[in-house]
């Protein structure tokens, strides 16, 4: 049994897939099934059972991966441990899942103040937070829970109603989401957060939205509202950006627009110097939104 076993053992936990697993690692499908034979002949068990085309872990492969999981944590918090010794430089990673688009002026402002410092992101159409563990930090917003990870509140915003500046609702300064029912509406596409919560308000409030538009990007829902053709539900602070003199938002009674957006790291992670100037850094900058 070595590190490298241990280290594909989990991925393919992770993946579920020999075959994605082994495309993940950048290895081919007979070594990596060569090593979990090898690694359950060590143990002296099978570690998954075959469910269709995938593998999952039965009940010997999930104590293996919950012990195997805390060694590897272990290991990678001694690496940071013995690098975090001077100056504050370093690589973290970062999956972002939502307020996108704060990030550029946020980045631009912690890379003015901290240069040595890179952060490496990937923004995810699908929401998915097991990916967390791959990553230093995830951005997330509610609904959304993921009971692997610590979770650092960053900011309470509202969920609003834009719609046209001439739209009948627009001389409302709030109302509740039952009054948009008969109202055609943007939405994204299915994955993440926002629409998932999209149509849970909506659900909420008593109706289905009838859809015009399904896309993943807020940006081409600009010329829909407009147009007044469609209203759409957006977060206000993280999207404010699109609001305009010709698109206004509107403020909805409902208990239940609200959504918050979490910075999280996997339980158990140490932070290095780096990592914990980013932690304070996104804190601090969502404080001022």
């Amino acid at each position: 049994m070595d590190l490298l076993q241990l280290q594909y053992f989990c991925e393919i936990a992770k993946q579920e897939n020999v075959s994605r697993a082994a495309s993940s690692l950048h290895i081919s499908q007979p070594s990596l099934s060569k090593s979990l034979s090898s690694l359950e002949k060590d143990l002296g068990v099978r570690l998954f059972d075959r469910v269709g085309k995938n593998i999952v872990l039965n009940r010997y492969g999930e104590l293996a991966y919950k012990e195997i999981s805390q060694v590897l944590n272990i290991l990678n918090n001694l690496h940071l441990n013995l690098s975090d010794i001077g100056e504050a430089c370093g690589d973290i990673k970062l999956l972002l899942l939502a307020a996108t688009k704060i990030m550029p002026n946020l980045l631009l402002d912690f890379y003015t103040q901290y240069p040595n410092i890179n952060i490496h992101i990937k923004q995810a159409a699908t929401y998915d937070l097991q990916q967390a563990h791959d990553y230093d930090f995830v951005i997330s917003a509610s609904p959304g829970k993921y009971s692997q990870l610590t979770n650092i509140l960053l900011l309470h915003e509202d969920i609003v109603l834009a719609v046209n500046k001439n739209h009948p609702l627009s001389k409302s300064k709030s109302i509740f989401l039952s009054e948009a029912a008969d109202e055609s509406f943007i939405v994204y596409s299915t994955g993440p957060s926002i629409r998932t919560l999209t149509d849970s308000l909506c659900l909420q409030a008593g109706f289905t939205p009838n859809i015009l538009l399904e896309c993943e990007a807020p940006s081409n829902y600009r010329s829909f509202i407009q147009t007044g053709l469609a209203v759409c539900l957006l977060p206000y602070q993280t999207q404010r950006a699109l609001f305009s003199s010709d698109i206004v938002p509107v403020h909805l009674k409902d208990a239940a627009c609200k959504r918050q957006i979490y910075l999280s790291y996997p339980k158990g992670k140490y932070l290095n110097t780096a990592m914990t100037i980013f932690q304070n850094f996104c804190v601090n900058y969502f404080k001022r939104i």
